[in-house]
């Protein structure tokens, strides 16, 4: 007995459709995942950003040199 496979146009349903919304559905965990280390990124580049200007600003004051 063999198999026989049914093309969505034969059987009426859009099984590319069908299988491209479930990997869609399937990556949601992952894009939410990259987001939120995009994010920390964008928020350590800040803080490293302040840090570095409060240390700027430090040195100003405290520099003895002028």
């Amino acid at each position: 007995m063999a198999d026989m496979r049914i093309g969505g146009l034969a059987s009426g349903m859009d099984t590319d459709q069908i299988i491209k919304d479930l990997m869609k559905a399937e990556r949601i965990p992952l894009d939410k995942l990259e987001q939120k280390k995009q994010y920390l990124e964008w928020q350590r580049d800040d803080y490293r950003d302040m840090n570095k200007m409060v240390f700027d600003f430090s040195n100003l004051i405290f520099d003895e040199d002028d």
